[in-house]
């Protein structure tokens, strides 16, 4: 299938997904439970958890950028690279795809980064993401208090594994023959030429997101009254992050939660898990659209100045 019918279902199938997921929990979970479970002590805890998680991601994302996009002659700031990000938001709800996209035009448009070279920094950033996630896993899978995880070890050994083989891959001086071309792509030369000293602050920095993020899903469970020891708290958050990442729902929405009553069964109902699974997501999703919409004329501003210009041209011309 091509053209129209193509674009129609990449943008009705994620909607199909996160009904059906929603249609099967709900199936075996009684809705006027989690409504009930959703309290004012609840919201008390989770608020302000919400609050300081969105002020310190955003500021560990505009630093993140910042770190790698700047050069002797060339330093976006991290107030510039806060707005950029918090502009995007609304297209990472949607789809994370779309919020990579965003984020790429805005690094070219706003920050004068060439194409290839604000992709490059997007995909490292998410990469390296997507790494941590997994090796917090690996940690977290040996403090497990319950279950057999030799299935979930394997599965986190061998994404860590891809991975570090992918930098190996890009950063070795051996030739590899007709895979050099595949190398030499524009689009991973921030992965194949930033300097190690500068990998590792981002790591650190990436590590200080994800572990922000498993901190706020910890408080929204203790919010509900729920205590999950920190092992199982890393390896469960880290599993649904990776589900609800997967662009096969709109923003993660019902495959997530799905993903989270199944990890967490073992400590509270499933009506607890999804009340406090549901409250989280919508104070994300409340705060990073607040954000988006406050930054929302970065994506304009150029549109916007475009026309001031012809206009002024206009006025010459009479």
């Amino acid at each position: 299938m091509t053209g129209p019918g193509m674009r129609a279902l990449k943008w009705l199938l994620p909607i199909a997904v996160s009904v059906g997921a929603f249609w099967f929990l709900l199936g075996r979970i009684d809705l006027v439970e989690v409504i009930r479970d959703v309290d004012a002590r609840a919201a008390a805890i989770l608020i302000p958890s919400v609050l300081v998680f969105g002020a310190v991601s955003l500021w560990l994302e505009a630093v993140s950028i910042d770190h790698l996009a700047a050069t002797d002659s060339r330093r976006l700031g991290r107030w510039t690279c806060a707005r950029i990000k918090a502009a995007t938001y609304p297209l990472g709800l949607l789809n994370y795809a779309l919020g990579a996209g965003g984020l790429t035009y805005l690094l070219r448009r706003r920050g004068g980064l060439a194409v290839s070279e604000a992709a490059g920094i997007v995909m490292l950033i998410a990469l390296f993401d997507l790494g941590l996630l997994l090796v917090l896993s690996a940690l977290g899978v040996t403090l497990l208090s319950t279950r057999a995880v030799a299935l979930q070890a394997g599965v986190v050994t061998a994404g860590v594994a891809g991975i570090a083989a992918g930098f190996v891959f890009l950063r070795t001086s051996v030739s590899l023959g007709p895979l050099e071309r595949i190398r030499g792509l524009e689009l991973f030369r921030a992965a194949r030429e930033t300097p190690v000293d500068r990998l590792v602050i981002l790591g650190l920095l990436r590590l200080a997101f994800v572990i922000s993020f498993i901190l706020v899903c910890g408080a929204a469970l203790m919010a509900f009254g729920v205590r999950v020891p920190p092992g199982d708290l890393a390896v469960g958050v880290t599993a649904v992050s990776l589900v609800a990442s997967l662009p096969i729902a709109v923003a993660g929405l019902g495959t997530g939660q799905v993903a989270f009553v199944y990890m967490f069964r073992d400590w509270a109902a499933p009506e607890i898990l999804l009340a406090s699974n549901l409250a989280l997501t919508a104070m994300l999703i409340l705060m990073r659209s607040g954000m988006g919409l406050l930054f929302a004329r970065e994506f304009t501003r150029e549109a916007l100045e475009a026309a001031r210009e012809i206009g002024e041209l206009g006025e010459l011309g009479s």
